[in-house]
C-alpha cells in the first residue's frame, strides 16, 4: 500500500510548487548622454524640457490634491505649474523572482531608479542639478 502512494505523493508534492517572474518599470528613460551638457547658470528651462521631456509629476499629494481642487489643470505648458523652478525625471524599474515548494518559499524583490532634479533660478537657468543612475543594480 505504501509503494502505490509514493508516485501520489510526489505528484502531489510537484502540484504544490511553483514560481514567478515579473518586471515593474515606471517613467521614462533619462537621457544620460545629455547630463554632462546641463552647465549651471547656462542651460534654459527649454533645453532641459527640449532634452528630456515633460517632468515625471509632482511629488507631493497634499499639493496635487490642492491643484485638482482649486485650479483646471489641462493641458499646458509645464511653466505654469507652482514650483516649476525645481524639473523632477524618475524612472523606476523593479525586479521579481519568486520559487515556492511546499513549505519553502524564496522570494526576490528589488526596486531601484534613476533620478534627475533640476533647479532653476529666476531667469530660467539651472541653478543646480543632481542626478543619480541606480538601475544599473537590475541587468
Amino acid at each position: 500500500m505504501i509503494v502505490r502512494l509514493g508516485p501520489l505523493l510526489l505528484l502531489s508534492l510537484l502540484c504544490a510548487s511553483g514560481c514567478a517572474i515579473g518586471r515593474y518599470e515606471e517613467g521614462l528613460p533619462i537621457a544620460a548622454d545629455k547630463i554632462p551638457q546641463i552647465v549651471v547658470g547656462q542651460t534654459t528651462r527649454k533645453e532641459i524640457l527640449d532634452w528630456f521631456g515633460a517632468p515625471t509629476g509632482l511629488a507631493d499629494a497634499s499639493l496635487v490634491e490642492r491643484l485638482l481642487s482649486d485650479r483646471e489643470l489641462g493641458p499646458g505648458p509645464v511653466a505654469d505649474l507652482p514650483f516649476a523652478d525645481v524639473l523632477v525625471y524618475r524612472l523606476t524599474r523593479g525586479r521579481l523572482r519568486l520559487g515556492s515548494v511546499i513549505l519553502f518559499t524564496y522570494l526576490d524583490f528589488h526596486v531601484a531608479s534613476d533620478t534627475l532634479v533640476v533647479f532653476f533660478d529666476a531667469d530660467d537657468r539651472v541653478l543646480y542639478f543632481g542626478y543619480r543612475r541606480g538601475t544599473d543594480v537590475l541587468r
